[in-house]
C-alpha cells in the first residue's frame, strides 16, 4: 500500500516538474533563446573546429588498415600496462587526444561489433573520456586564462590522472582473461573508411550539439534566477556544462577548479556518452562516480603542478574580459575542414572508390 502511494506521488511530482518546465519555457522564452544562441556560439567557435576533425579521424582509424599498425606497436603497453586487448590501442589514444565523446564513441563501436564486453567497455570509459589538447591549450589556456602554459599543465595533469586510473584498473583486473580480437570484417580501404568517418563524425557532432544547446538553455535559466542570490552558481553551471564552468572559473583564476571540471566533464558530456550506449542500462551511476574520481585526481595533480611549476599558474587575461578563442579562424583547421568537405563531395560518386583504391 505504501509502495503504491509512493509511486503515485512520484508520478505527480514528475508531472508537476514537467508542467513547471513547460511554463518556464513559455514565460521566459527570451532567456531560453539567449541560452541557445550562446550554445550555438560555443559550438561554432570551440566545439566544431576542435572536435569534428578528431571525430572523423577516429572513424577512419577504427575502420582502416592503419589501426592494425598502431595495435602492433602499442600491444605491449595495452597488454601489460592496462591489461587490455591490443586492438583497443586506437580507442585509448583517441580517448586521450580526441576530445570528450570521441573515445566513448569508439568504445561503443567496439561494443556493437562484439569485440569487447560490457565490463571492458565500462573500464575503458573510466579513463578514455578526456578533454582534447586543442580545448585545454587553445580554449581554456590561451583563451580563457590568457596563458597557454596553464593549458599545457591542465593537459599533462589530465593525461597523468587518466594513466593512473587506467593502470590501477588494469592491476585490479589482472586476473581477468584478455578478450581476443573477434573482428569478423576485414579493414576497409582508405577511401571507404574516410567516407564512413565523415558520416560518423557528422552524426556524432549532431548529438554533441543537441546536448550543448539543451544545457546552455538550462544554464541561462539558472543564471537568470539565481545569479544574484547564489554566489556559487558558477560551480553548478560547471557541473552541468564544462565550457561555461571553465569560463566562469577562469574569471576567478581558479586553476584547480578548472582541472576538476575538465576531467569531470559535466553532465552534458556524461549524457553525450550515454547516448552512445543505449543498450547498457544502469551505466549512469558508475560513469558519474568515475568522472568524479577523475576530476578529484586531476585537481590534486594540478595543485601539485602549480607548486612545482608556479610560472604556469600565472593568468594574464583580464578577469572582466576573458578572451574567447577563435579556433575556427586558424589556418590549419580551416584547411583541414575544406579538405574533408572536398573529399566527402568527391566520394559521392561511386566510381571514384575504385580509382582511389
Amino acid at each position: 500500500m505504501i509502495f503504491s502511494w509512493a509511486k503515485k506521488v512520484q508520478r505527480l511530482v514528475s508531472l508537476f516538474a514537467f508542467l513547471s518546465l513547460a511554463v518556464c519555457l513559455l514565460v521566459y522564452s527570451d532567456v531560453v533563446r539567449r541560452g541557445v544562441v550562446s550554445g550555438l556560439q560555443t559550438c561554432a567557435t570551440v566545439l566544431i573546429p576542435s572536435l569534428f576533425p578528431f571525430m572523423v579521424l577516429s572513424g577512419v582509424l577504427g575502420e582502416s588498415r592503419t589501426a592494425r599498425t598502431m595495435q602492433s606497436l602499442l600491444s605491449p603497453i595495452m597488454r601489460y600496462g592496462f591489461h587490455l586487448p591490443p586492438f583497443t590501442a586506437c580507442t585509448v589514444c583517441m580517448g586521450w587526444i580526441g576530445g570528450y565523446p570521441v573515445g566513448a564513441k569508439m568504445i561503443a563501436s567496439l561494443l556493437e561489433q562484439g569485440r569487447i564486453g560490457q565490463a571492458t567497455a565500462k573500464r575503458l570509459l573510466a579513463f578514455c573520456v578526456n578533454a582534447g589538447p586543442s580545448f585545454l591549450i587553445c580554449a581554456v589556456g590561451a583563451g580563457f586564462l590568457g596563458n597557454a602554459k596553464a593549458g599545457i599543465l591542465l593537459l599533462c595533469c589530465q593525461l597523468a590522472s587518466s594513466w593512473i586510473i587506467g593502470v590501477l584498473l588494469g592491476i585490479w583486473h589482472r586476473r581477468d582473461p584478455i578478450e581476443p580480437d573477434e573482428a569478423k570484417e576485414p579493414p576497409l580501404p582508405f577511401s571507404h573508411a574516410l567516407v564512413h568517418g565523415v558520416q560518423s563524425g557528422i552524426n556524432g557532432m549532431l548529438s554533441v550539439i543537441g546536448y550543448v544547446l539543451l544545457f546552455s538553455a538550462g544554464i541561462e535559466l539558472l543564471s537568470y534566477f539565481f545569479a544574484d542570490r547564489c554566489p556559487g552558481i558558477f560551480l553548478l553551471t560547471g557541473l552541468l556544462e564544462v565550457t561555461t564552468g571553465c569560463l566562469q572559473a577562469a574569471k576567478q583564476s581558479n586553476l584547480v577548479l578548472i582541472g576538476f571540471l575538465v576531467s569531470f566533464s559535466g553532465l552534458s558530456v556524461i549524457f553525450q556518452v550515454l547516448s552512445f550506449f543505449k543498450g547498457m542500462p544502469g551505466l549512469f551511476w558508475p560513469l558519474l562516480c568515475s568522472r568524479l574520481a577523475h576530476g578529484v585526481l586531476t585537481a590534486c595533480l594540478v595543485r601539485l603542478g602549480m607548486v612545482l611549476f608556479p610560472q604556469t599558474a600565472a593568468v594574464f587575461a583580464s578577469a572582466s574580459q576573458p578572451l574567447v578563442p577563435q579556433l575556427s579562424a586558424t589556418p590549419a583547421v580551416s584547411i583541414l575542414l575544406a579538405v574533408l568537405c572536398g573529399v566527402f563531395l568527391f566520394s559521392l560518386f561511386p566510381r571514384n572508390f575504385r580509382r582511389l583504391d
